[in-house]
């Protein structure tokens, strides 16, 4: 199982730098995860692909055949490690240069002046949240002296400030790439972080459940966010984050770094999975790139046979080596012994 899907099943919250009992946890956390997946979710799946194929088969055995991957990570975002040569990073591939807002919108966001703007957004799967919490949010955005664009499709609350404006949908690509755009508040999906990573825009983050969290550790790692629970967070705390990441010039200066690193690669992310979808056809497959590792056993792939047979080899000239000295401090012995008795 690739990295990239252990993280999105369990979540870890760490970074490329653990200390000892961090990394006793990660080790000890994965090999529980990869118990429990393989007789929960794991099993289904196998039995949904072996249905589809009609012949016994399993989720790690289709995806071992695989002879391209197309990650939608890039180092932007992750943290180095070593990968297989059939692994291409294509991540910021939906990210495109911003379009001109809608006049209705673009009249609000220059209405900010020099303070600017502030996207929120919880993603598509968040519809609303409870009133109380929304009056808690509105309650902290409005102590603010940015005008917030709030993708909200809920009650309005009670505490919205004049500063706030609420739509059921925005085109987040093209305010996060509007020269007004100080922060993003964001729920921590993929498709938000790169378009903000795009543009180099700061980010305050709420994750929610899924890959979200994980996300925005990587963010809040790199210097590029803060984030906030939205289960404890006070309305205050919310308006300390946003003053964080916008008056702090570091969080707007590690979010520029990244965006400078996202375009800074040979080709767009778009170009190169065209190019590498099309190399796989044009060769028939990429057989040549695809590391013979798929077709190992568990205990083939980590060596545990190799390390059984030297191990008993090992045991073996032991046990060879305590019975020959054995036999050798006996018969000395037992010569000793004889010619002392006929010495008297």
């Amino acid at each position: 199982m690739s990295y990239r899907t252990r993280r999105n099943i369990g979540q870890l919250y760490l970074t490329d730098k653990m200390d000892f009992s961090q990394r006793i946890w990660n080790v000890l956390f994965i090999a529980l995860q990869d118990v429990v997946m393989e007789y929960t979710m794991w099993k289904e799946i196998d039995k949904y692909y072996s249905e589809v194929k009609g012949t016994p088969t399993s989720a790690c055995e289709m995806m071992g055949r695989a002879d391209i991957w197309l990650l939608r990570t890039y180092w932007d975002f992750d943290f180095p490690r070593p990968f297989l040569p059939n692994f291409k990073y294509v991540g910021g591939i939906h990210c495109r240069p911003a379009k001109p807002l809608p006049k209705e919108m673009e009249q609000f966001v220059n209405s900010s002046g020099d303070a600017g703007i502030v996207v929120f957004t919880l993603g598509s799967m968040i519809k609303n949240i409870t009133t109380e919490k929304a009056n808690m949010i509105a309650s902290g955005l409005a102590q603010i002296p940015q005008k917030v664009l709030w993708r909200y499709s809920g009650e309005k609350p009670k505490t919205l400030g004049p500063n706030t404006k609420l739509y059921d949908w925005i085109p987040q690509n093209d305010l996060l790439g509007h020269p007004k755009t100080r922060a993003f508040i964001t729920h921590g999906g993929t498709n938000g972080i790169y378009e903000a990573i795009y543009h180099g825009v700061p980010m305050v983050g709420i994750p929610l459940f899924g890959d979200q969290p994980d996300n925005l550790v990587h963010m809040k790692a790199k210097g590029a966010a803060v984030t906030v629970d939205l289960n404890f967070m006070k309305s205050e705390d919310l308006t300390d984050a946003i003053n964080t990441v916008i008056n702090d010039k570091s969080y707007k200066e590690n979010a520029m770094r990244l965006s400078s690193i996202h375009h800074d690669r040979p080709m767009s992310a778009l170009d190169e999975s065209v190019f590498w979808i099309e190399f796989t056809m044009r060769n028939k497959g990429a057989k040549h790139l695809r590391v013979q590792a798929h077709e190992l056993t568990w205990y083939q792939y980590h060596s545990l046979d190799v390390i059984a047979f030297l191990l008993t080899i090992v045991l073996l000239l032991i046990f060879l080596s305590v019975k020959t000295c054995s036999f050798c401090f006996q018969r000395c012995c037992g010569r000793k012994g004889k010619t002392k008795r006929k010495a008297e």
